[in-house]
C-alpha cells in the first residue's frame, strides 16, 4: 500500500504563515490518549460501498448493470467512470465520473504537534464520514488538529476521540478531492496515477483517492462549483433518457462533446460541476464552449458531480495518429452470417486482430484446370457495393497525399459491405489533409463529386490483423469512419468493375463433410479434404487473370459422395449438387 499525506495543508500552512485558532490544547490533553496506537497494517478495514442505495445517485447497482460489489475494488479507467469530453477552447479533456456531491464538505482532521508546521509523520488523517453516511462528501474541509509535543502517531484514530480529549482545532479554508473508494481500487490519470492514501474512521482504516489537480479553497462555507453542459444519447426529457442511456459519442468513439467551462490553471476551476443537458440534435454543432452555451438546454438536474479532470490534450482527430478507434467486430450476430461468434466461441472477439492464415479463414481448393488455388473466407457478402470516399484537389488528377479515404459504414451495418465503389470528391486546392474525416462533413460542405465505374475488395478488419497472402501481404491500410480511424485489407488480385451497378460473382462449387440436407450439414461441418490434408475439392471457375473472375463467389454445394469425382471444373460441374444457399461469399484468390 503507497500511503501519502496531505502535504498540501503543510505547504499552505508555510506559505501562508498561519497560526492555530481556538482554544490552546495543553500537556494533560496527552494523559488521555493510549500509551499505544493502532497499526494501519493490521487494524479493521471499512466496509466501502459506493453503489448502494444509499450511496449512490447516478450509479447505483441493480443486478444487471454491472457496478462493483461492496468492498470490490473500482478501476476508475473503465466506463462508465471515465468519460472524455472538451475544454472551453475545444481541447480535448478527460476526467473521472464520482457521482452526485453536495456542496457542503465533510471535516477531515490532520494532526499537528504543537509548534510544527507539518503533519505528524505516519499519522493518518481521521474521517467521521464513508459513502452511505448522511454527511458523506468526497469533499472534505481541513481541519488542523493540535496535538502535544510528545504525541505517538496513529493513538488517535477516531473523530470521537479528538472530541473526548477536548484538542484544538483549527478549521481551514482549503478544500481537499478525497473520494473513499474500497481497498485495491485504481485510476491511471491525474491525482488517481499516486495510488491511494489511508485515512482512520472510527478505530478503523479507510482508503482514498487524492486528486491535486488544482487547490480548492471554501466559498461562504461551501465547495465552489464550475459549469459543465452534456449530451445524452436520449434527452432527458423523454423515456429512457439522461444519465441512463449514456453520454453521446462520436462514431463508435468515446469521444463525447461533454463541454467544461474551466480546466486546471484557470481561474474558477472546480472539479464539482454544476451540469446542464444540451439536446442531443446539436450534438454534431457543439465543439467548444461558446458553440454549446449557444445551443437550447433540454434538462438542468440541479446537482452537482464531482468529475475531477485528468488529462488534457489537444485534439487532432485529424491526426489518425492520434484519432479515435472505431470498434471493429466481424463476428457478431449482426455482421456475421458464415462465421458468428454466437455459434463459435473460437472466433476472435471483438476489436481482437484476426489471422487470415489460419482455419476456418484460409482455404486450399482447385482451380478450372484442376490446379491448386488458396483463398481467404471474407464470409457472405451482398452484390451491392458501399461507397469510399477519395479526396482529390481541385485541378488535380491523384489523391491528395496523406489523406484517409472514407467510408460511413463498418461491419455491422446495414449496408456495410466489404466491396467498396470509389466516388472521386474535389477539394479546394488549398485542401490539409485530412481536415475531411467524415461522410456527414462532405454532405455538408456541398462538395462535388464523381461515382467511378471500378470497384475495390477491402475488408474492414481490427487493426493489427494480418493476411500473408495476395494483397494481404501489402498489410492494412487506414481509413475514416464518421472521426474515427479503421484499419482495412486491399486484395487487388485482379481489377474489378461493376455490372448494371451491382458487384460482379463468378462460381464456385463446394463439398462440405456433411451434406447441406442432411443433420448438421453444411457449413458448421467444415469442407470436405484430402485425408490427412487441408486441400478440399472446391472448385472455382475462375482465377485472377482470366475474364470473368471475381472474388465474390455464388456458391453451390455438390454430393460429398462425389468428393473422389471432382478434379476440376468440367467434373465438378457434372455431378449432383445437393444445395444452392443463394448466398455470395468473398474469397479472394491469393495463391495459385
Amino acid at each position: 500500500m503507497k500511503t501519502r499525506h496531505f502535504w498540501l495543508v503543510a505547504l499552505v500552512l508555510v506559505a501562508f504563515g498561519m497560526g492555530m485558532v481556538g482554544c490552546s490544547s495543553d500537556d494533560d490533553n496527552n494523559d488521555n490518549m493510549s500509551p499505544e496506537g493502532l497499526n494501519p497494517d493490521t487494524a479493521p478495514r471499512v466496509s466501502i460501498d459506493r453503489f448502494s442505495a444509499t450511496a449512490g445517485h447516478l450509479f447505483v447497482r441493480d443486478g444487471s448493470n454491472g457496478l462493483p460489489a461492496a468492498n470490490a475494488p473500482i478501476n476508475m479507467d473503465q466506463e462508465p467512470f471515465v468519460t472524455h469530453g472538451l475544454a472551453a477552447d475545444g481541447n480535448a479533456v478527460s476526467y473521472y465520473n464520482f457521482d452526485v456531491m453536495s456542496q457542503t464538505p465533510a471535516p477531515i482532521y490532520v494532526l499537528q504537534r504543537e509548534g510544527e508546521t507539518n503533519p505528524v509523520a505516519g499519522q493518518l488523517n481521521i474521517v467521521d464520514d464513508i459513502p452511505g453516511d448522511t454527511d458523506y462528501n468526497d469533499f472534505w474541509r481541513v481541519n488542523i488538529v493540535s496535538v502535544s509535543g510528545d504525541y505517538i502517531a496513529n493513538t488517535i484514530h477516531s473523530f470521537q476521540q479528538i472530541v473526548d480529549m477536548g484538542l484544538a482545532v483549527q478549521e481551514m479554508n482549503t478544500v481537499v478531492n478525497c473520494p473513499i473508494v474500497p481497498e485495491g481500487s485504481s485510476a491511471s490519470l491525474g491525482g488517481g496515477a499516486n495510488g491511494l492514501t489511508r485515512g482512520w474512521y472510527r478505530d478503523s482504516v479507510v482508503t482514498y483517492f487524492n486528486f491535486d489537480e488544482a487547490g480548492i479553497t471554501a466559498v461562504s462555507d461551501m465547495v465552489p462549483t464550475s459549469p459543465i453542459l452534456v449530451c445524452f444519447n436520449i434527452n432527458p426529457d423523454q423515456t429512457g433518457g439522461g444519465p441512463a442511456s449514456g453520454f453521446k459519442a462520436e462514431g463508435t468513439s468515446s469521444q463525447t462533446h461533454n463541454v467544461v467551462a474551466t480546466v486546471p490553471g484557470q481561474g474558477g476551476y472546480s472539479p464539482l460541476w454544476d451540469v446542464t443537458a444540451y439536446d442531443n440534435a446539436a450534438f454534431d454543432m457543439v465543439h467548444d464552449w461558446a458553440s454549446a452555451a449557444a445551443v437550447a438546454p433540454t434538462f438542468d438536474p440541479m446537482v452537482n458531480v464531482n468529475c475531477p479532470i485528468v488529462a488534457q490534450n489537444s485534439i487532432d482527430i485529424g491526426n489518425p495518429d492520434t484519432a479515435p478507434r472505431a470498434h471493429i467486430d466481424r463476428f457478431s450476430d449482426a455482421a456475421g452470417h458464415l462465421f458468428k461468434r454466437s455459434g463459435n466461441s473460437a472466433l476472435p472477439a471483438a476489436d481482437e486482430a484476426i489471422d487470415m492464415d489460419v482455419e476456418p479463414f484460409i482455404t486450399h481448393g482447385l482451380g478450372p484446370d484442376g490446379g491448386n488455388v488458396t483463398y481467404y473466407n471474407f464470409d457472405v457478402m451482398p452484390q451491392t457495393p458501399a461507397p469510399i470516399y477519395v479526396l482529390q484537389r481541385d485541378g488535380e488528377s491523384s489523391p491528395v497525399a496523406g489523406q484517409l479515404n472514407i467510408v460511413d459504414d463498418i461491419p455491422g451495418d446495414a449496408d456495410y459491405n466489404d466491396f467498396w465503389r470509389p466516388n472521386v470528391v474535389t477539394v479546394p486546392a488549398d485542401y490539409v489533409a485530412n481536415t475531411i474525416t467524415s461522410v456527414q462533413q462532405i454532405i455538408d460542405m456541398g462538395l462535388p463529386m464523381e461515382q467511378l465505374d471500378v470497384l475495390v475488395n477491402c475488408p474492414v478488419v481490427p487493426e493489427g490483423s494480418t493476411a500473408d497472402l495476395g494483397g494481404g501481404a501489402n498489410g492494412l491500410t487506414r481509413g475514416w469512419y464518421r472521426d474515427s480511424v479503421v484499419t482495412y485489407f486491399n486484395f487487388d488480385e485482379a481489377a474489378l468493375a461493376p455490372a448494371a451497378d451491382m458487384v460482379p460473382t463468378s462460381p464456385i462449387l463446394v463439398c462440405f463433410n456433411i451434406n447441406p440436407d442432411e443433420d448438421g450439414g453444411g457449413p458448421p461441418s467444415g469442407f470436405k479434404t484430402e485425408p490427412g490434408t487441408d486441400q478440399t475439392h472446391n472448385v472455382v471457375a475462375t482465377i485472377p487473370g482470366q475474364g470473368g473472375y471475381s472474388p465474390l463467389w455464388d456458391v453451390t454445394a455438390y454430393d460429398n459422395a462425389e468428393f473422389d469425382n471432382v478434379s476440376d471444373w468440367t467434373t465438378a460441374a457434372a455431378v449432383t449438387v445437393t444445395f444452392d444457399p443463394g448466398v455470395n461469399v468473398n474469397c479472394p484468390v491469393v495463391m495459385q
